[in-house]
Order: C-alpha cells, then sequence, then structure tokens
C-alpha cells in the first residue's frame, strides 16, 4: 500500500527566486513560467525531495494556481490529476475536468460573480499600488488574485492590507472568502475550498481510497485539507511553520 499525497504547490514544492536571495538562478532549476518574468525554480534540496515524494507515491498537486497558471509548471510528477483554482477544478489523469464538480462549482461562482465584480471596480479605484488577476473559466470567474506591484515587504503589507481592509468594510463576506500569503490576497467564491474539493476526490475516485494520504502546505488556507489527511507536511519558514513555532 503506497500513500496519496496532496501538494500544494508554490512556496511548498516550488518558490520564486526571493527565498534565494543569494544563489545564482543558473544553479536552480526553473520550473514554471510566469506572464511576468517571476518564475518559479527548485534547489537541490527540493528536486531530491520531490524525487522521493513521487517515487513510490501517487501526487496530487491541491493549488490556487489556475488552469492556465498550472500548465506553465514545468514538472512531470504530476500524471494522477489535480486540484486547481483553490478548489474550484479538479482534473483527472487525462487532464481532463470533472464536469460534474464543475457544474457544482459554477453555481457558487454565479451566486459570487456580483460581489466579485464589484470589488474588482472598488479596487481599481482606489488609490493602491495592486495587479488583479481573475481566474477565469468558460466565461465564470472561479475567483481572483490581488497582488501589490511594490513587492518589498513594506508595499506588500500597505498595498494588500489597505486592499483587504477595503474588501472586508464593504462587502457581503458569505459570498466571498479572502486569506492572504506573501503577495497574494486571495478571493474566493463562498463554499469553494481546497478541502471540498479533496474530499470529493477522495469519494470518488476508488484507486485512492483506504491509503495512507499526506497532506503538504505552507499557508494557513491549506490547512483545512491537510487536517483530512493522515500526516501533515510544513515546509519551514511558511505561514503554518511560523504558526506552529510561534
Amino acid at each position: 500500500m503506497t500513500p496519496v499525497i496532496l501538494a500544494d504547490l508554490d512556496d511548498t514544492i516550488f518558490t520564486t527566486l526571493k527565498s534565494y536571495p543569494d544563489r545564482d538562478p543558473k544553479t536552480l532549476q526553473r520550473v514554471t513560467t510566469a506572464k511576468n518574468g517571476n518564475h518559479s525554480y527548485m534547489c537541490s534540496h527540493r528536486q531530491a525531495l520531490l524525487a522521493w515524494l513521487s517515487s513510490g507515491a501517487t501526487l496530487l498537486p491541491v493549488t490556487a494556481r489556475s488552469l492556465d497558471a498550472f500548465n506553465r509548471v514545468h514538472l512531470d510528477s504530476f500524471r494522477e490529476g489535480a486540484i486547481v483554482s483553490n478548489g474550484a477544478m479538479i482534473l483527472a489523469p487525462d487532464g481532463t475536468e470533472d464536469l460534474a464538480w464543475s457544474e457544482a462549482i459554477a453555481e457558487k461562482c454565479e451566486k459570487a460573480a456580483a460581489t466579485l465584480a464589484r470589488a474588482i471596480e472598488e479596487l481599481e479605484k482606489a488609490p493602491i499600488n495592486i495587479r488583479i488577476h481573475q481566474h477565469m473559466h468558460k466565461g465564470i470567474m472561479l475567483g481572483m488574485t490581488v497582488k501589490s506591484n511594490d513587492e518589498t515587504q513594506l508595499g506588500v503589507d500597505l498595498n494588500l492590507g489597505t486592499a483587504e481592509k477595503l474588501f472586508k468594510e464593504s462587502f457581503q463576506l458569505s459570498d466571498v472568502q479572502v486569506h492572504r500569503n506573501g503577495n497574494n490576497l486571495a478571493f474566493v467564491p463562498g463554499g469553494v475550498s481546497k478541502k471540498s474539493a479533496v474530499q470529493y476526490l477522495l469519494s470518488i475516485r476508488e484507486d485512492l481510497q483506504n491509503r495512507p494520504t499526506v497532506g503538504a502546505g505552507d499557508s494557513l488556507a491549506d490547512l483545512p485539507f491537510m487536517e483530512l489527511c493522515s500526516m501533515m507536511l510544513v515546509p519551514n519558514n511558511t505561514q503554518n511553520s511560523k504558526k506552529l513555532f510561534s
């Protein structure tokens, strides 16, 4: 019996150059293509860890990345399907979309659509230095991510802190969930989550059932799905590790 590893990707399996301030990028393996040039990399230790995790186990990404961003991950370790867009979409091992899940999620996204549209309008008018990425699929907004254009810690705290405060003071929070980690402020339709997607996936795929599970993640937003698992894997110097040892 081999384990099923349910793993977040960014800042868990790989990370941007911010984690390697003193390293020549040529000594690292580039593993994603980012549209803004802020690609993700793996050092030799992370490469070895990924090789270990994927040998003799079923490795399933559980990521906030949109389908487009997931398709720009250049690793061949993920062959058993995936959960993307914070749980809004589930992919089979052959890459096809689970249409039953997508149909159920579409109802939740439609309820959040008006709130997200108004949030975009208000954030774009606000005097804050941000960019907004909408996660669209077949004309449906599965969520969005707000990032600070000033990527210094001071700039991130100021811009994302202001954006988060503006949203929470102005909108109905039952329609949309908001969580922040680093330079990512995620807006997710109410009822959409990595946890619910993992529960569903484990219930329909017989090949994943009655096997030990490991949940891996760096963010507090990962903890709910990780708590479903037999064991947890937490990278050091992340939201989750800081919470554990604070």
